[in-house]
């Protein structure tokens, strides 16, 4: 295990699982996914798309990925937009709630899923790595859902936060991020609270492992992967289309009475 300023960035290419449960239990809302032209975020936005929403796609810097996840979205008949912006930054937040409004005049969802941070030993975290992590993953969330209220235009509103199990128990060299993902969670809560009786619902998915390029800034990736594996009951490591349908229940009307909460997927391992 060692140090340094690495990003933990999601990525991947993703297919939407076929099959008769898929329906249009979504259609025509509008939902803004942070982070999301790659890997989880991306499996969300195919999810969505698929049974009827369309899609406002945030991304910091890459824009081929976005581009390309735009067309996945268009090619599945629904519309995409893409909104550049580091969510690390208060006023790109502004700045992308404004160009948002411009396209979509209004949401229906906000799914927050962009996350960033450095790994590396506890003693070993600058205020660089804390800041960026704090700030990507537990002030822009907050940041982002006191926009998203202000848009939110229809009868059902919800908002899903993307956590990890590492915001719960120990991850090798997590520290910084685990550590605003236990913010993120908390703040949940709070909004879960604030938020019931105006009718948003506000909950968290904490993600065990998932197989996606962000694994590759874990020091001894193969390892730790094989000792996930064989502590998980279910015997492999997730991948993000084992998220996607979650986040589809929690921004549903069948979830209307889950408030608040995080809903652990993680094959088992933290039993």
């Amino acid at each position: 295990m060692h140090g340094g300023n690495r990003c933990v960035q999601m990525a991947g290419r993703h297919q939407v699982r076929k099959g008769p449960s898929l329906t249009k239990k979504h259609e025509s809302k509008k939902v803004l996914i942070t982070g999301g032209s790659r890997g989880i975020g991306l499996a969300i936005a195919l999810r969505l798309a698929s049974e009827g929403a369309d899609i406002a796609i945030n991304f910091k810097r890459d824009e081929e990925s976005a581009s390309k996840a735009a067309e996945e979205i268009e090619r599945l008949g629904r519309k995409a937009i893409l909104l550049k912006a580091d969510i690390s930054d208060h006023k790109e937040i502004k700045d992308m709630f404004v160009k948002l409004d411009k396209s979509f005049g209004g949401l229906d969802y906000f799914v927050s899923n962009a996350v960033s941070g450095v790994l590396g030993p506890a003693e070993r975290i600058g205020r660089l790595g804390w800041e960026r992590a704090l700030n990507t993953n537990a002030r822009a969330f907050m940041l982002c859902v006191q926009e998203t209220i202000k848009h939110f235009s229809s009868s059902i509103k919800a908002i899903v936060a993307i956590s990890s199990i590492g915001g719960q128990t120990v991850l090798p060299g997590y520290t910084a991020v685990g550590a605003s993902k236990a913010a993120l969670e908390s703040l949940v809560r709070y909004f879960g609270r604030e938020f019931a009786p105006r009718g948003i619902n506000v909950n968290a998915i904490s993600g065990g492992p998932i197989d996606t390029a962000s694994l590759d800034y874990f020091p001894d990736k193969e390892k730790v992967i094989e000792e996930w594996k064989n502590r998980t009951p279910s015997g492999r490591i997730g991948t993000p289309e084992d998220i996607a349908p979650v986040v589809s229940f929690l921004l549903s009307e069948e979830a209307a009475w889950i408030q608040g909460q995080t809903i652990i997927i993680d094959g088992g391992l933290t039993l």
